[in-house]
């Protein structure tokens, strides 16, 4: 096929397929058509060869063929084509210099982008000498000017005119699916142009987003009279396919489809049983996770003040309790979920790096996994094992929805408005009936009192549990196909991006709910002493986030009072687990704050004021001060252990067998 014919194909092709189509683009003022290439291929083969063997001529004749068709006029529209059959897809470590100049589709995910510049891609030059005006295409980083002018022989000429446009280089990453092993992911620069980086194509652009891209793949020398070459491909067009709940796109049919299954009584219910179906129970857990991937509604005020939507869950579990599969799964649900362990994460790769450009010097910046996941979810495993300094750059992230950086003459603020799902394992493996469970959990207690719900997963034996249990696994052996899910994945996906675009309101009767609540939690502190906090604002913030998404869930308008006792169910759930002081058996936010309870600090207290009483600024024998704490009431073995705490906090130290000193 010469370039003639396939002119004339291409013009036909539109005129009788695609008629509506450029219609529709002339009238709305569209700058592209993007033409289905499977489509191309029933309608003539030899057009879809001709542009996979000669792209460059094959584009031109598209745009050629498409001024042919009666509709257009002058207009200048940009022919794109995408949906390309799955194997003519090539992974970016498989690319070699035999792809080189073909028309190649290829997919990945976006890991950085540079800011839109415009580039020259042609220039008029005037000769000095006698003024004849030369254009020449540009296609090197530096402007080159013609060899002579063909009117007069003179080799002096000066910048007439310059034609741009805007470009954009992004870099794609493969995705994970694609590698084996431990191999390293592989990176390939994208260099998008035209209405590829107008502003509104530049929402689909962010780093996180998975996109299939076609184009042409190029080459560029690495440096000055190198031998050697890079390559990047010269984009045609760009299709995301995975990205934010909010950019999902409904038809008009799975709307109504939507709109019917919330009407269910009993959807809710569906759908956290279609939340890992594989594991058997941990009912609760499910519930908050399907809450979770709903999320509460984002409010800002006019003080400034934000108040985020996303919640926050942290599983604590002993082994074998599928604490990771149910992250994995999560991950995988949520549109932008990054799925990484917490002993091969650091601070940089989970929030932001510095990283320097090899082909400008410029140093740019490379998001991390939260990031990534802005407006998705970020599943963080074996949380506990992280070093305490990676861990605390989470703070930030957590509460205030972004990611501070300033490094390398680089300060900037990053949007990670990200919901956190966390796992770890008690300190000593197994939890210890005897010791409050924060108290076993090796996370500072910062980071942990921002978690809006923890739950301990035990493994306690039961006959009826473990007779379920096995059959479950064993079944998912004997027919690993079979699935009990309720909503199977993508019209889960699709049910929770619809539903996020409300914003539900909260009605008096579940303000009232939620206040009566935290009203009576809160008067079980008021005690005589006034020590004990049973539950803080925190938490009731984290009622009225659970409350929307519940809202959400059931595609209510308005949060009710259904939708707050919801909340404080699951809310009431995991305070029994984790805040419930093991001497009092009473509620005590303070060990989820601090780590501390409220009667365990009083007995601090104490024993710190006998020491101070008795020794001044002297030392003071063990033995006094325990039989002084005996006769104010207190077990000895308990002095004794709060004496052990304050050695090993720093406070107090033996200056010889037997007796103790203030630091």
């Amino acid at each position: 096929m010469d370039y003639g014919e396939a002119v004339n194909d291409f013009e036909e092709f539109f005129s009788s397929k695609y008629y509506d189509r450029v219609n529709e683009v002339i009238r709305d003022g569209e700058e592209s058509i993007v033409v289905d290439f499977q489509q191309m291929d029933a309608f003539n083969f030899e057009l879809s060869e001709y542009l996979k063997d000669n792209p460059l001529s094959a584009i031109d004749a598209a745009g050629e063929g498409l001024l042919g068709v009666d509709l257009v006029t002058d207009e200048e529209i940009a022919v794109r084509f995408g949906n390309m059959p799955e194997e003519d897809f090539v992974l970016l470590r498989n690319l070699r210099s035999k792809h080189l100049g073909n028309f190649i589709p290829v997919e990945g995910m976006i890991k950085r982008a540079s800011q839109v510049k415009p580039e020259v891609v042609s220039a008029e030059f005037q000769c000095t000498n006698c003024g004849e005006i030369v254009e020449k295409e540009q296609d090197s980083s530096k402007l080159k000017s013609p060899y002579k002018c063909e009117a007069c022989g003179s080799r002096k000429f000066e910048v007439y005119n310059k034609i741009m446009t805007d470009t954009q280089i992004v870099t794609v990453e493969e995705n994970p699916e694609s590698r084996e092993g431990s191999e390293q992911p592989q990176n390939l620069s994208v260099r998008l142009e035209g209405d590829l980086v107008d502003p509104d194509f530049q929402k689909k652009i962010i780093p996180g987003n998975v996109v299939h891209i076609t184009g042409v793949l190029c080459e560029r020398p690495l440096k000055k009279d190198s031998k050697k070459y890079d390559v990047y491909l010269a984009a045609n067009n760009v299709e995301p396919t995975e990205q934010e709940f909010e950019q999902i796109e409904l038809t008009d049919e799975e709307e109504e489809e939507i709109k019917q299954m919330g009407k269910d009584p009993d959807i809710f219910e569906r759908i956290v049983a279609s939340i890992a179906p594989s594991i058997y129970g941990h009912e609760q857990i499910k519930k908050a996770i399907a809450l979770q991937l709903f999320g509460g509604v984002k409010k800002s005020r006019e003080d400034g003040v934000k108040s985020r939507g996303d919640i926050h869950i942290l599983l604590i579990g002993e082994p074998g309790t599928g604490k990771s599969q149910l992250l994995k799964f999560t991950g995988e649900l949520a549109p932008k979920g990054r799925y990484v362990v917490g002993k091969s994460s650091t601070g940089a790769g989970l929030t932001a790096s510095v990283v320097k450009e090899e082909s400008t010097g410029e140093f740019s910046l490379e998001a991390g996994a939260v990031v990534l996941a802005h407006k998705g979810m970020a599943a963080i495993d074996e949380i506990d094992k992280m070093a305490a300094e990676d861990r605390s750059s989470l703070h930030e992230a957590m509460e205030q929805q972004q990611i501070s950086v300033s490094k390398a003459n680089i300060q900037a603020t990053l949007n990670a408005e990200t919901s956190i799902l966390a796992a770890g394992n008690p300190k000593l493996g197994r939890f210890d009936p005897y010791e409050p469970i924060p108290q076993q959990i090796n996370i500072g207690d910062t980071l942990l009192s921002r978690f809006d719900f923890i739950f301990p997963v035990k493994d306690q034996p039961d006959k009826e549990r473990d007779t379920k249990l096995s059959s479950q696994v064993l079944q998912n052996h004997l027919d690993p196909e079979e699935t009990d899910a309720e909503i199977d994945q993508m019209k889960l996906r699709k049910y929770i991006a619809y539903a996020q675009r409300k914003r539900p309101e909260l009605t008096q009767e579940a303000a009232d709910k939620i206040q009566d609540f935290y009203i009576s939690m809160r008067s079980r502190g008021y005690d005589e002493e006034g020590n004990s906090v049973p539950i803080t604002a925190r938490q009731l913030e984290a009622l009225v986030r659970i409350s929307e998404a519940s809202a959400r869930a059931d595609l209510d308008d308005k949060v009710t009072e259904k939708d707050a006792e919801r909340a404080i169910e699951i809310l009431k759930y995991s305070l029994e687990q984790v805040g419930v002081d093991p001497e009092t058996g009473e509620f005590d936010a303070d060990i989820i704050e601090s780590g501390v309870s409220s009667s365990e600090r009083n007995r601090l207290q104490s024993v710190k004021h006998i020491i101070n009483e008795m020794a001044g600024d002297g030392d003071v024998e063990i033995e006094s001060v325990l039989d002084r704490a005996e006769e104010e009431g207190f077990d000895r073995d308990e002095a004794e252990d709060v004496i052990e705490r304050l050695k090993r906090d720093g406070e107090l130290y033996e200056p010889e067998q037997g007796s103790i000193q203030k630091i």
